[in-house]
């Protein structure tokens, strides 16, 4: 199948942004394992808001600060990442098998959200 190329076009649009990601852990001098980590990596994607639509198609699941992230990076479930001082997590990745952007569903963080 032929991929279509919008890594070009969305150039222009993209901002940085900070994932989160956990380090691989390594062992001390005395072979003891020390676990990794938080890692932040700095990286550039497209982040808006998600549409209406989707918000009422879902039942009401996504909120009007969730949003939606198009990059050229790969993101794991449940990988935290960080925009303009907010925290957010991958929800949802879409594979995308027709262009090489990447779409994820960001949810975010709410801090006193009682589990």
């Amino acid at each position: 199948m032929r991929k279509f190329r919008f890594a070009a076009m969305m150039r222009k649009y993209n901002t940085t942004y900070t994932a989160v990601r956990t380090a691989e852990g390594k062992r001390d001098p005395d072979g003891v394992w020390i676990p990794g980590g938080p890692e932040r990596v700095s990286l550039r994607g497209h982040i808006q808001p998600i549409s209406e639509r989707l918000m009422q198609a879902e039942a009401g699941r996504y909120t009007e600060e969730d949003r939606m992230l198009y990059t050229l990076h790969t993101h794991q479930p449940d990988e935290r990442i960080d925009y303009l001082g907010i925290q957010y997590i991958v929800s949802e990745t879409k594979e995308r098998e027709y262009s090489d952007i990447n779409q994820y569903v960001l949810t975010k963080v709410v801090v006193n959200d009682p589990v």
